[in-house]
């Protein structure tokens, strides 16, 4: 019975040593050696079929494997010009071995490789090791440089603006005592082109420089007609916003990014009235400009659609909004009389019959007089959500 009990401790302390040892060598992953089989193997970037070939490995090549994920071998390769490549080779493609004679293991610890062997494959561009996941954007970066052409737009509320035409044909039409056949149109969309150059610091992270070109604009024709006369208002806000940015765009994970940007604003208003009648017209147009900071805040991915092309797309939000343009309004009419003063872009109230419209233009002091109340620099306010979409070009 004794007997049977050793046996019985001998047994257990065999398998227990057993289990022990296969423990150990998955915890030394160094003792494995594995050895290509195939005639050209694929090293990916992670342990999947449809992850990223970031080498192509000849057969007979014999590899230091660093541990298995499932049917996946984590190896490294040394290149011919001293760097190491490290990434995923499926088990179907090699066989376990030791050091055999003549084909001695590619480790980066050894002696760079005679200068006359065979030339390997060259890599496309160097891929840090899997063991510590990058950030990566869709696909590989085959230099750090980055073209983008994009188009954008979103919706917009330049309130100032728009006050501005619909208190014209309002005024207007209590100063002739007619109803207006129609409104003025506010603007409520704006729509650019943008360019961008940008620099890869690091897998999963660029950084660049891009100018954007926005604008929105409406024109208006509003009829006044009573028996025997007729008058016509043609009204037209505008504006144009180009930035020049610096952009910051980090991929939490591949083909998908979060960017940020900080750009210098050239912004520039403009409206227009002009009065027909008859065969007489007159007219008001003005623009004024300014310089400022705005901001820019967008989530988007990036989808592969040839060897360095990508398309993409992103929603963001934009925060821009502007006063103390300054400019100059020209008043012109049908007899050749022009009138030009400088000065800056005001909105105010002018009070008609217990009413008070709002009217904007350049002038060049703050407008006083009877009924003029809520004098104020008129407020360019282009805050608000918008689309990108476009074309990468990596070279």
């Amino acid at each position: 019975m004794r007997m049977k009990r050793i046996a019985l401790s001998i047994l257990m302390i065999l398998v227990l040593g057993a289990a022990l040892s296969l423990a150990a060598q998955e915890r030394s992953p160094q003792a494995i050696r594995v050895k290509v089989t195939a005639e050209q193997a694929n090293l990916r970037e992670r342990p999947d079929i449809g992850s990223a070939v970031v080498q192509q490995i000849p057969e007979g090549t014999v590899l230091q494997a660093d541990g298995k994920e499932g049917e996946w071998y984590l190896v490294r390769y040394a290149l011919d010009d001293g760097g190491v490549r490290a990434g995923y080779i499926h088990e179907s493609l090699v066989v376990v071995t030791t050091d055999p004679p003549g084909l001695p293991v590619r480790d980066p610890r050894e002696a760079r490789p005679d200068p006359a062997a065979a030339p390997r494959p060259k890599p496309a561009a160097p891929v840090p090791s899997p063991a510590v996941r990058p950030l990566r954007p869709a696909g590989p970066v085959p230099s750090p440089f980055e073209f983008s052409a994009s188009i954008l737009g979103g919706p917009v509320d330049p309130a100032d603006l728009n006050d501005g035409a619909k208190g014209a044909v309002d005024y207007n039409a209590a100063l002739l005592g007619l109803q207006p056949s129609g409104a003025a149109d506010p603007i409520r969309l704006g729509l650019g082109l943008g360019l961008e150059l940008s620099y890869w610091i690091s897998p999963g992270l660029a950084v660049g420089v891009g100018v954007d070109h926005f604008r929105g604009g409406n024109r208006s024709q509003v009829e006044y007609a009573a028996e025997g006369f007729q008058e016509t208002l043609i009204v037209e806000p505008a504006f144009q916003a180009t930035p020049i940015k610096l952009n910051l765009r980090l991929y939490p994970g591949p083909g998908f990014y979060i960017r940020g940007g900080l750009g210098a604003y050239h912004v520039k208003a403009g409206y227009l009235y002009r009065f027909e009648r008859d065969e007489t017209w007159q007219q008001a147009k003005g623009t004024a400009t300014a310089w400022a900071l705005g901001a820019e805040a967008a989530f988007g991915g990036d989808l592969k659609v040839g060897r360095n092309l990508l398309f993409f797309a992103e929603a963001g939000f934009r925060l821009a909004r502007w006063r103390g343009l300054k400019g100059e309004d020209t008043y012109s009419n049908f007899v050749g009389v022009t009138e030009t003063q400088t000065g800056t872009l005001y909105l105010w109230r002018q009070g008609l019959d217990a009413v008070d419209y709002a009217l904007l233009s350049v002038r060049e002091s703050r407008p006083d007089g009877n009924g003029v109340t809520g004098v104020r620099a008129a407020d360019i306010n282009l805050t608000g959500t918008s689309l990108r979409a476009g074309l990468r070009f990596r070279f």
